[in-house]
């Protein structure tokens, strides 16, 4: 004993842990106060304890699909749902949108459409980040104030270009994943250095939320964890060590297994992926620098500080002795940036969208740099001689950052405040919805134009069904991404073709085929086509930012029997319900909604099958019976 005073040592254990305590209450409070200016400035309470919707990007998706899947969740235990409110039916499955945390937390409240819960779930992701971070750096072993750092800098790269507008866009899934990633790393460091119940029960659900989150972060982080269970699988002996890592990955796996095998049973519904989109023209060395993965020459510098910082960190990792902490850590940071840099210069993993992984791979760099900013400072510290030179050094650094406050401003920017999502229809599209009601029925459909927009403007036509109670061909899926959304308008193409190159005979063919009564039209073509065409009745202007003109057809006969007669009663993913149901001379009734394996009839004596139609690729409902029905329910079964 060196004659300390176990009081004083308790004292000092006590005031660590105290600062400690501090300092996460003081990075949380950071990260609240940037989350809740998501939902505007002054009292952004308010807009998020009200059911105004997220209109930003992707978000009115993942409430209508997340509104869905919670009711389908709560009525039949499995997520998945037909839909006949879009694309003249499709299903509602994890590959075509991510809104599993939408279903989450909508599901824990009534299972409807509940915007406010939806918000409320924003925030709890964005709370989630300092805490996986903090949870990653202890994991390694890292001191309070060194997680501290490492949180504190994980928050900036979270609020900076690309994760804030993946945040706004609809698309973080996979950012929450990487930080799960993250955090499980952390998790099995510490459980091979001491291996208990706590620090099991992390593995499990950082795991867990990983393959929630993003599955496709399996294929990359499996080698990773890989090649550190050989390094130190070797030297527990104990088997029930590695029963109980054995455990918790594949308890992790299990608990998600019911909708991964949706998401694996319903990948034909993916579309070919699109063309990589940020793709450089020319691979050199130059353009890598100024590529736009950097975002602007702060965010550049800020990259390659914590870069460079993680080099230093890895190497003294190495040097004291924790090489496979080391390599786990090297391995992650270069692996992903290999593949965030790769997909801009190889179109193959451009399609796949690894760009994406640049933040993930600065948050895997925050560990190691954070350790080696606290280690190099406190070998400085810790040596009398050496203060003066940690003195001068912090000295050096503030008169850099003073200097240098205008090159840094973007990231003080973001460091204080946030610009607020898009909240709310506003004025022009509440007229939007009203001249939609007003003016048609639940008789026919409303075909949509879909029209090209910025990942992070408002794509708020996926709620229309909510706020008009009709049914639509288009404004759910603009990108195309489901097989569904093939035959629908987008981009001035009307069933993959122009629709300048379209007939009055053929434009009439696709109304009657898909029971189309009203026409919404956004863009100059498009609006002069169907001005021109003498199977519009009347028309009337819109306003979306864009002007537009809803148009509304001639047609005399609407409905959905192509064959045969019914009338449409009633329609929602829980059930399809046709009244006077009468079939043609050959005992058929053709319906204008897709088809799908797992539809059933009630009364049993009414057959589905599947009709082929035209260039759809999907087909429609065909109902075979002997004799007129009253009443026919349809409903969906998953299998």
């Amino acid at each position: 004993m060196d004659g300390t005073e176990p009081s004083v040592i308790l004292e000092a254990t006590a005031g660590r842990r105290a600062l400690g305590a501090a300092a996460l209450v003081l990075l949380l409070s950071w990260q609240a106060w940037l989350t809740l200016g998501l939902f505007g400035p002054g009292y952004p309470w308010s807009h998020l304890t009200d059911d105004e919707p997220v209109l930003s990007g992707a978000h009115p998706q993942h409430q209508y699909l997340g509104a869905k899947g919670a009711l389908a969740l709560k009525m039949t235990g499995q997520p998945c749902a037909f839909d006949p409110a879009f694309q003249s039916g499709y299903l509602k499955t994890p590959i075509f949108n991510g809104s599993r945390l939408a279903e989450v937390f909508l599901f824990a409240v009534d299972g409807s459409y509940r915007p406010a819960a939806y918000k409320f779930g924003i925030v709890v992701m964005c709370m989630l980040v300092p805490l996986l971070l903090i949870l990653a750096a202890r994991g390694v072993g890292l001191d309070r104030g060194t997680a501290f750092l490492a949180g504190a800098a994980g928050v900036l790269i979270w609020w900076g270009p690309h994760s804030r507008s993946a945040l706004e866009a609809g698309e973080s899934e996979l950012l929450l994943g990487s930080l799960a990633l993250l955090a499980h790393v952390g998790m099995l460091v510490q459980f091979d250095s001491s291996a208990g119940l706590l620090t099991w029960c992390g593995m499990l659900l950082t795991a867990a939320l990983g393959w929630f989150a993003q599955p496709l972060l399996l294929p990359i982080a499996l080698p990773l964890l890989l090649l550190y269970y050989l390094c130190i699988g070797v030297r527990h002996a104990n088997w029930s060590w590695h029963a109980g890592l054995l455990a918790a990955e594949v308890g992790a796996l299990a608990v998600n297994l019911p909708w991964l095998l949706d998401w694996a049973s319903y990948w034909w519904l993916r579309l070919p992926l699109p063309d990589a989109s940020e793709l450089l023209p020319h691979r050199t060395l130059q353009t890598l620098w100024n590529a736009p993965l950097w975002s602007g020459a702060p965010e550049r510098a800020l990259a390659l500080l914590l870069l460079g910082s993680a080099v230093v960190g890895i190497m003294i990792l190495h040097h004291i002795r924790r090489r496979p902490t080391a390599r786990l850590l090297f391995l992650g940071t270069g692996g992903l940036l290999a593949l965030a840099f790769l997909g801009i210069a190889w179109e193959p993993l451009g399609r796949l969208g690894t760009a994406a992984l640049f933040a993930p791979a600065l948050w895997f760099a925050t560990i190691p740099a954070a350790f080696a900013w606290t280690w190099l400072f406190g070998k400085l510290l810790h040596n009398t001689p050496a203060q003066a030179v940690a003195a001068a050094l912090f000295l050096s650094m503030a008169i850099g950052l003073w200097l240098g406050r205008d090159f840094l401003a973007p990231i003080y920017t973001r460091a204080v405040a946030t610009e607020p999502f898009k909240i709310g229809l506003g004025l022009e599209r509440q007229a939007v919805v009203a001249k939609l009601i007003e003016a048609t029925t639940d008789e026919a459909r409303i075909l949509w134009e879909d029209r090209p927009l910025p990942r992070t403007a408002p794509h708020w036509s996926a709620l229309l069904p909510l706020l008009t109670g009709r049914h639509y061909m288009g404004g759910l899926d603009p990108d195309g991404f489901i097989e569904h959304s093939a035959i629908s308008f987008l981009n001035q193409l009307l069933d993959g073709r122009h629709i300048s190159t379209w007939t009055d005979q053929q434009l009439e063919e696709y109304c009657r085929r898909y029971n189309i009564g009203w026409v919404v039209c956004w863009t100059s073509a498009t609006v002069k086509r169907f001005a021109e065409w003498d199977g519009v009745q009347t028309s009337y202007p819109l306003v979306d930012d864009v002007a537009g003109y809803l148009f509304t057809l001639k047609r005399s006969e609407r409905g959905y029997a192509l064959k045969g007669r019914a009338t449409l009663i009633h329609a929602d993913t829980q059930h399809i319900t046709l009244g006077d149901l009468v079939p043609d001379e050959s005992g058929i009734v053709v319906l204008s909604l897709h088809w799908q394996a797992g539809l059933r009839a009630t009364p049993s004596r009414v057959e589905i099958e599947r009709e082929h139609c035209g260039h759809d690729p999907i087909g429609f409902i065909r109902l075979r019976t002997a004799s007129p029905v009253a009443r026919v329910t349809l409903t969906w079964e998953s299998h």
